[in-house]
C-alpha cells in the first residue's frame, strides 16, 4: 500500500517512524515480516535516508530487529517479555486504580460511565475493537487520575506495545466478555470511591489475563512437539471450552496449507506462521 507522507525532509524520518510503526501495531507488518527499505521509500514516498533513520530509531525500541542472514525484520516479543510487561503492570495498575479511586474527578467518571452505557450489554467477539478503545478509555484515565507523573508516563509509554500484542493474538476475542465485565468492575471501584474495591478489581483483572495466557500456553504446547498440533487432541484436553477454543485456533493457524507463491515463499511464509503462532501460544494476552 501506497502513502504519501507529504512532509518535509526535516520531518520525514520523524513521520516515516510513526508510519510504520502503526504498520506493525495493526498488523500490516506482522512478526517475522521482511522490511526493504527501498520497498518502505516507496510505500511512503520518502527518501531512503529517513527510512534509516526511523529504522534505526524502531530498533533501538525493539519493534524491529536486524539479521545479518535475514535483514530487516519485524520482531516478536519474547515470553520473557511479555511476563515484564504483564509483571510491570500487575504492580503498577494495582497501585494506581487505589489512587485514581480517590482522585479522579466526577467528570471523569462520568465520561467512562457514559461510554460504558454507549456500548451496552451485547459484549461479543464482532465487537473486539469498540471493547478496545473502551477498555484503552478506562485505563488511560487511571492512569492520569493517579496524578503521579513518572508512573502514568512508564504505563503510557507501554500502551504501543500492549496493543500489538493484542491485535496479534489469534484468541484474543474468546475473552472478550470476561474481560468487559472485570473492567467495569474496576470502574464500579472508581465511582464508589472505594480504593480497596478498585485495587482488587484491577489484581484480578490482570491475574486472569495471566491464568489464561499460561492456560492455553501450557496445554497448547505440551502437544506441539515441534510437529502439527492437534486442536482436539489431549493437549486442549483439560481446558475449559474457552481456552480450548484459543488453543484450538492458534493450532489450525500453525498448519493451514499455503499453495502461493514459489517453494522458497512457501516455506518462509510457512515458517514465519509457526513462529508468529508460537508466540501467540506463550502470550495469548490482553487487557
Amino acid at each position: 500500500m501506497k502513502t504519501s507522507l507529504a512532509v518535509g525532509e526535516a520531518g520525514a524520518a520523524g513521520a516515516a517512524y510513526r508510519e510504520i510503526k502503526r504498520r506493525i501495531i495493526n498488523a500490516s507488518y506482522a512478526p517475522g515480516q521482511k522490511l526493504s527499505e527501498a520497498r518502505l521509500s516507496v510505500e511512503l514516498g520518502v527518501g531512503r535516508s529517513p527510512i534509516r533513520t526511523a529504522l534505526a530509531r524502531l530498533q533501538g525500541e525493539r519493534w524491529i530487529a536486524v539479521s545479518p542472514q535475514s535483514g530487516t525484520y519485524v520482531r516478536g516479543l519474547s515470553g520473557k517479555e511479555i511476563d515484564d510487561v504483564l509483571e510491570f503492570r500487575l504492580v503498577l495498575e494495582t497501585h494506581v486504580a487505589g489512587l485514581a479511586a480517590k482522585r479522579i474527578g466526577d467528570a471523569a467518571l462520568r465520561k467512562l460511565r457514559r461510554a460504558f452505557d454507549a456500548f451496552g450489554p451485547t459484549v461479543a467477539s464482532n465487537r473486539v475493537d469498540e471493547y478496545l478503545e473502551l477498555d484503552l478509555d478506562v485505563h488511560v484515565a487511571i492512569y492520569h487520575a493517579a496524578g503521579n507523573e513518572l508512573i502514568t508516563q512508564n504505563l503510557l509509554d507501554l500502551i504501543d506495545k500492549v496493543r500489538w500484542i493484542r491485535r496479534g493474538s489469534m484468541a484474543w476475542p474468546l475473552r472478550i466478555r470476561e474481560a468487559y465485565q472485570e473492567v467495569e468492575r474496576v470502574l464500579q471501584g472508581l465511582e464508589r470511591r472505594d480504593s480497596a474495591a478498585a485495587r482488587n478489581a484491577m489484581r484480578a483483572h490482570i491475574e486472569n489475563i495471566i491464568k489464561f495466557r499460561k492456560d492455553i500456553a501450557d496445554h497448547a504446547m505440551a502437544g506441539a512437539g515441534g510437529g502439527s498440533l492437534d486442536p482436539h487432541g489431549p493437549a486442549t484436553a483439560g481446558l475449559s471450552p474457552t481456552r480450548r477454543s484459543a488453543a484450538s485456533a492458534v493450532c489450525r493457524s500453525i498448519d493451514a496449507p499455503d499453495r502461493t507463491g514459489s517453494r522458497n515463499t512457501r516455506r518462509s511464509t510457512a515458517c514465519a506462521r509457526r513462529e508468529a503462532a508460537g508466540g501467540v501460544l506463550r502470550t495469548v494476552y490482553e487487557r
